[in-house]
């Protein structure tokens, strides 16, 4: 495995498991002394390879949940189908997340936020997941870098609308303040998610 960077790890780590070398140094490490020297020596770069890449994905699933789902989300070799639990996971963590903070939403007031009100913010923390996954490795694209951008987000991709006018309003609660928070929260975690891949690399070196 290349020793990169912790983001590239975690993808080589789950790339090398899906290509079943994992299942491979599983069962050398259980056969033990059994293997044969020649055996051994001719398959030793899929033994290291297997070791490195279980040791990445100890680290990565070693984690609370929503940190564990959020690096593969992110840096994992997978297909959007397989990923969708992993979305749901972090969607879920950072929906409750902002409730417990006891984050106030545009009109809510005094009261309790109504139903729609929280259907908002549940959309919201799905396109700021979207629009994280965008602009971090590997792909740094531009993602929904705009008020318009999430308006049309929410448009193509949930079929309904969002109130951008006031966006970047400071006197009062904003949906534009919200995502700001959203993604900050989305940054923080993802750091969290790759400290201890980057012990590995320390400790490699």
């Amino acid at each position: 495995m290349r020793y990169i960077s912790a983001r590239q790890m975690i993808f080589d780590a789950y790339h090398e498991q899906r290509g079943s070398v994992m299942v491979y140094a599983q069962e050398i490490a259980r056969m033990g002394a059994q293997v044969q020297t020649t055996q051994r020596n001719n398959n030793d770069w899929r033994i290291v390879n297997g070791l490195e890449a279980g040791a990445v994905i100890s680290a990565v699933e070693n984690q609370p949940a929503h940190l564990a789902a959020l690096a593969r989300y992110c840096f994992g070799p997978f297909t959007k189908d397989e990923l969708a639990a992993d979305r749901e996971t972090v969607e879920i963590a950072l929906y409750r997340k902002m409730l417990r903070d006891g984050v106030k939403l545009p009109g809510q007031g005094k009261g309790k936020p109504t139903a729609q009100q929280l259907e908002t913010l549940r959309y919201l923390c799905m396109a700021a997941l979207y629009h994280h996954s965008e602009v971090t490795w590997p792909y740094s694209r531009r993602g929904l870098n705009s008020p318009k951008a999430v308006k049309e987000w929410f448009n193509d991709y949930l079929d309904i609308e969002i109130d951008v006018r006031f966006w970047s309003r400071k006197d009062r609660a904003s949906w534009g303040s919200i995502w700001g928070h959203l993604l900050l929260l989305l940054d923080q975690w993802e750091a969290k998610s790759l400290v201890s891949v980057s012990m590995l690399m320390k400790n490699a070196a």
